[in-house]
């Protein structure tokens, strides 16, 4: 059995340390738009649809042109200059998502890392809603 362990991906031997921590070496995560795992949003219990207790967690990611990178809720608004639009940048956003997928019946359930940082407007194409504010939401 070897000391050190190999990247998945192209079998490379992974460096000891932060590298061994993962199963991928750091090239092939940044090709891949890997991340390490964030702790959980959801609390540890069955699926709210049908009550099996097998699911997976996954971090969907965004592919664009030769970058891939995990999906965020919002991304940092267009800045215009010289009156040409510059693209938003897949890299630069607010609320990793995650998901939970029953085993069983495919339920998915999202949740988002860090709600409290995303930034709130029309630039950003998102609102905030506060149920305890007015009249019942509809």
């Amino acid at each position: 059995m070897s000391l050190f362990s190999r990247c998945a991906v192209c079998d490379r031997m992974l460096l000891p340390g932060a590298e061994e921590q993962r199963s991928v070496c750091e090239d092939c995560a940044r090709k891949a738009g890997a991340i390490a795992m964030p702790p959980p949003r959801r609390r540890a219990t069955p699926c709210t649809k049908c009550n099996h207790t097998k699911l997976v967690r996954v971090i969907p990611r965004e592919l664009v042109d030769d970058f891939a990178g995990p999906m965020f809720a919002a991304y940092r608004f267009l800045r215009w200059q010289d009156h040409a639009a510059r693209p938003i940048d897949p890299r630069a956003g607010y609320g990793v998502l995650e998901a939970y997928i029953c085993k069983q019946c495919g339920f998915v359930e999202w949740y988002c890392q860090a709600p409290e940082a995303i930034p709130i407007g029309p630039e950003y194409m998102t609102e905030d809603i506060d149920l305890d504010a007015g009249p019942p939401y509809r």
